[in-house]
C-alpha cells in the first residue's frame, strides 16, 4: 500500500478549510476565547461572510432559522465518517497531531462543545448549542439579521483585526 504524505497545495486546502470550520462552530457556539485564538493561528476567516452565507433564500435578511440551517450543513461536512457525532475520528491526523501554547485548540473546542462530556459532540449539542455569532450581529434581539446589522457587525469584524 502505499503512503501519501500530505504537503501538496490539494491537500492543505482541506485542512484550512477544517481550520475554518472549527473557527465557525466555536464562534457560533458562544466559545469566543477559543474561537479568538483559532483566529490567531493565521486561519483568518470571515464571520461576517459566513453569515451572509447563510441568506439561503437572498432576501438580505438572516433568519435564526437560516443560520440554525447553516450550522446544520456545517456539522455534517465536519462529521467525516457519518455517525452524527465530531469527535476525533473525524479529524485528519495532522489537524489532531498539532499542538500549540493552548494544549490544543481543536480538542479544547470539541471539550466546550460537548456539553454532556461524553467525548463526541452530538448534532444536537452542535446545531441547537448557544449561537453567540448570531446573538452579537442580531443587535436588536428580533431573531433577524438585516443588512444594516450584517454591515456594522463585518465593521466590527474588521476593526478587531486591525488591532
Amino acid at each position: 500500500m502505499k503512503r501519501v504524505t500530505l504537503t501538496s497545495p490539494t491537500e492543505v486546502r482541506p485542512m484550512r478549510r477544517l481550520l475554518v470550520l472549527v473557527f465557525v462552530a466555536l464562534s457560533t457556539s458562544g466559545c469566543a476565547l477559543v474561537a479568538r485564538n483559532a483566529l490567531a493561528t493565521g486561519a483568518r476567516s470571515d464571520p461576517g461572510q459566513m453569515l451572509a452565507n447563510a441568506d439561503t433564500n437572498g432576501d438580505g435578511k438572516i433568519t435564526r432559522a437560516e443560520f440554525t440551517a447553516a450550522r446544520a450543513g456545517l456539522f455534517a461536512r465536519l462529521d467525516r465518517n457519518g455517525d452524527g457525532y465530531l469527535d476525533k475520528q473525524d479529524a485528519r491526523r495532522r489537524l489532531l497531531a498539532r499542538r500549540d501554547d493552548d494544549g490544543g485548540r481543536l480538542q479544547q473546542a470539541m471539550a466546550m462543545l460537548d456539553k454532556n462530556g461524553d467525548g463526541r459532540v452530538s448534532r444536537d449539542e452542535f446545531v441547537n448549542g448557544p449561537s453567540l455569532l448570531f446573538d452579537r450581529a442580531d443587535t436588536n434581539h428580533d431573531g433577524i439579521i438585516d443588512a444594516h446589522e450584517l454591515t456594522a457587525f463585518q465593521a466590527l469584524i474588521a476593526s478587531r483585526r486591525s488591532q
